[in-house]
């Protein structure tokens, strides 16, 4: 082959291995999502294959069709493994080890034997069409998924059905002919990587930076050491849920002398015991329902639409779990329990007024001797009003809940 054409013909794999450099610079970037480093893998083994084959390395035909069609295959298996990751699957793993396993069985004997294009060929790109359909088959939620999950699947679809049936019409003619040799079929393998295949790394990277951005503004609203929401996620679910509900329940929760706690077992002991409390706090809510930290030892969950028998039956279950709990694991000898206030408002109400309510009923809690639930059973006055919150006894005791003002939730 010329000089100029096997310049020309090289073109294809150093696209691909730039191609799949970028990927991988876009991994490190985007906080190393595991898609994009599989997708770059799948690029840089396709590359490499691509250039033994244009360059006849080894010049042995039969090692050349052995390591070439062993690192399409490797590529292959990347490239599925990427798309299942970006929707957050696993390929599974016998169904894929069978497809490869076969497709490199006829590649071995297409080596040992000078076969036929399609023969040789043909089994290749039906393996990697088959994996592909495994691939798609494992993210198939993504038809229903947003815009972009949805073209991305069906972009990869469509590409994939025409694997086969490009190799099948194109390379009837080309008898035992091996290498690059300016083909029709040659062209349009090109042109259906560029289509297919770069067309698909350019989705799966606006995917995953998608995603990352996601995972950062999810991470932004979660407390790092509990899982639960932080303030920030509270404030966000009460803006976008509480808007036009008739009521909801609000319950503060405070942990009874954590400080006791740290200074007995350490801080260590003390940031367990905050992870068992918000684990037992958050199995009471549901998925409608919020649980967060609110700061130090304090939980707040927000409930809509619940009534003040539903807020006080919640919060007495938190209660009564924390103290059945066994804290042993934590630091032998180890009991803990939990005093909160709780209270139903209107929807209308400022948050922050619901907050002094509860605020005030968890205070009462904590000077009726802790480990116990006081409830408010009637929404406070409105922000304009300057009139003291009424106290109502809880169920265990009959001290009324002071009205002092407290930090909103920012």
């Amino acid at each position: 082959m010329p000089s100029n054409d096997t310049l020309l013909a090289l073109t294809h794999p150093l696209v691909a291995l730039l191609v799949g450099t970028l990927l991988i610079g876009c991994w490190r970037m985007l906080g190393r999502p595991p898609p994009l480093l599989r997708f770059g893998a799948a690029f840089g083994c396709y590359a490499v294959g691509l250039v033994m084959q244009i360059l006849l390395w080894p010049a042995h035909q039969g090692w050349n069709i052995f390591l070439s069609g062993a690192l399409y295959i490797l590529s292959s298996l990347f490239f599925a493994n990427g798309m299942v990751a970006l929707a957050q699957r696993r390929l599974p793993a016998w169904p894929a080890a069978a497809i490869l396993s076969a497709t490199m069985g006829l590649r071995t004997w297409a080596a040992l034997e000078p076969v036929h294009f399609l023969l040789r060929a043909g089994p290749l790109y039906l393996g990697v069409s088959l994996l592909f359909f495994l691939a798609l088959w494992q993210m198939r939620h993504w038809r229903r998924g947003m815009t972009l999950e949805r073209f991305f699947f069906w972009f990869l679809f469509v590409g994939t059905c025409t694997f086969v049936p490009r190799v099948m019409l194109t390379g009837a003619s080309l008898g035992t002919s091996y290498g690059y040799d300016g083909s029709l079929y040659w062209v349009l393998t090109q042109v259906s990587f560029y289509v297919v295949t770069v067309g698909s790394a350019i989705l799966a990277l606006l995917l995953a930076a998608l995603h990352a951005m996601a995972h950062l503004n999810q991470a932004a609203e979660r407390d790092p050491l509990t899982g639960l929401r932080n303030r920030a996620g509270l404030s966000t679910f009460t803006r976008e849920t509480l808007a036009g509900v008739p009521c909801y329940g609000l319950v503060m929760i405070d942990v009874d002398h954590f400080k006791s706690v740290n200074e007995r077992f350490g801080h260590p002991v003390g940031d367990a015991v905050l992870r068992t409390i918000a684990q037992l706090v958050a199995q009471q809510v549901g998925s409608a329902e919020a649980a967060g930290r609110f700061g130090g030892e304090e939980f707040m969950l927000v409930l809509p639409g619940a009534g003040p028998e539903e807020a006080a039956r919640i919060a007495e279950r938190v209660r009564a779990a924390v103290q059945a709990h066994d804290f042993s694991a934590a630091a032998p000898g180890l009991h803990c329990t939990v005093s909160a206030g709780a209270g139903s408002f209107a929807g209308a109400l400022p948050f922050a007024e619901a907050y002094r309510a509860v605020d005030g009923r968890l205070a009462q809690a904590k000077r009726g001797g802790r480990n116990r639930v006081c409830v408010s059973a009637a929404p406070p006055p409105p922000a304009t009003s300057e009139s003291t919150l009424q106290a109502h006894p809880d169920h265990t005791s009959g001290t009324p809940a002071a009205a002092g003002a407290t930090p909103n939730m920012r």
